[in-house]
């Protein structure tokens, strides 16, 4: 520790540790000399003075070294722990829910940010080639994290309740038959299906095939489809059939989300993965465009707050923020502080931090000089 001590690599806080060092070897130097008898022999008082005042100075200096450098000694030897801290220190205090609400609609609410928005947007979304490249990049940067967290989310009570209600609203339902009607007509028109309907029936029985001769099923497909899609009620007894599969599939919304989270870590992840692959091309298509399309929106605004689209955004953001989110931050900060080797984990704290320490070695050095005059003083004195 005391080679690592005196070799004054070339870090940030090397000035000030040179000084601190010094300090401390002139106090130690001043002591022995003056103990020795070499200086001030015909002067008892000031040399008695002076020695109280070296030898504070000494010990000063010496105990604040010693607490620093067992400070730093002790983040590399429990750098786990450490980084657990630093992560639940930031989900409770830094970035706790509130905090992250506060900040958002500071956010929303600055003329300043607007401003500064709207330079950054000018400068480096100027069109749709430098716009896409660069949501690209930030993309891939946060991609992992998003996968995470959609795997890990869990819906609360409060929202399959609502989905429930929701899924079984009739106008929903009816709104999502009319869908599914517009896409049955569209599908019995396309070869592909006809072909395979035609697989299918060619694997069945031979009595089966032989019933098939006389049903269209296509055709069936097609007028069911095109009455989910006027909305009329009337079906026959196959359509009937049809219709109720429909009905429990549109109000089932409920069901699917339980067997999504019913799935294993790894499926939820390999179909989260999938689902991005195919949609991210498209999504940051669309992205660049909305980009370019409402910058100028946004300055003519004078918060985001009067923008709708963004204060709708950040609000959605606000409404989802809750204990979890906090939660889910510390620990990706605390996972990525453990990820570091414990040496380097120390090194980078020590950079960041150590040149506040350095002061305290010198004002240590310092007031210890001072306070053993004041006591040789007194002692003198009285």
């Amino acid at each position: 520790m005391f080679k690592q001590e005196f070799m004054f690599s070339p870090t940030p806080y090397r000035r000030k540790q040179v000084i601190a060092v010094s300090l401390l070897f002139v106090s130690s130097l001043s002591l022995i000399l003056l103990e020795s008898g070499v200086f001030l022999t015909g002067h008892e008082s000031i040399r008695q003075v002076l020695i109280h005042g070296f030898e504070g100075g000494f010990v000063g200096g010496l105990c604040d070294w010693f607490a620093v450098w067992k400070t730093y000694n002790a983040i590399e030897n429990d750098s786990l722990t450490v980084a657990d801290e630093i992560g639940q220190w930031v989900a409770s205090d830094l970035l706790d829910q509130n905090t992250l609400k506060e900040q958002i609609n500071e956010v929303l609410d600055s003329p300043e940010t607007n401003e500064q928005i709207y330079k950054l947007l000018d400068t480096y979304f100027d069109n749709r080639e430098n716009t896409k490249k660069i949501l690209e990049n930030f993309w891939s940067k946060i991609e992992n994290s998003v996968v995470e967290y959609i795997v890990n989310y869990n819906f609360s009570l409060g929202e399959m309740s609502l989905i429930t209600n929701a899924s079984r609203d009739q106008i929903i339902t009816h709104t999502i038959k009319i869908c599914v009607g517009d896409t049955l007509t569209k599908i019995s028109e396309e070869e592909k299906f006809k072909e395979f309907i035609a697989k299918i029936i060619n694997q069945q029985s031979v009595m089966t095939k032989f019933v098939t001769l006389f049903i269209n099923i296509p055709n069936i497909i097609k007028q069911y489809g095109e009455k989910l899609k006027s909305g009329e009620g009337t079906f026959s007894e196959n359509e009937q059939f049809l219709d109720e599969i429909v009905t429990i599939v549109s109000m089932s919304a409920d069901k699917y989300i339980l067997s999504w989270q019913s799935l294993s870590t790894e499926q939820k992840t390999v179909a989260v993965q999938a689902l991005i692959a195919q949609l991210r091309e498209t999504s940051l298509e669309i992205a660049s465009k909305y980009i370019l399309l409402h910058k100028n929106n946004i300055k003519a605004s004078k918060t985001l707050r009067n923008y709708m689209p963004v204060r709708e955004f950040f609000e959605f953001l606000e409404d989802k923020i809750d204990d979890q989110v906090s939660k889910f931050i510390g620990n990706k900060i605390s996972e990525r502080l453990k990820s570091q080797d414990p040496k380097d984990f120390r090194v980078n704290i020590e950079w960041k931090t150590r040149n506040i320490l350095e002061n305290i070695r010198i004002n240590g050095t310092l007031l210890g000089f001072i306070l053993g005059l004041v006591i040789a003083g007194i002692k003198i004195t009285f």
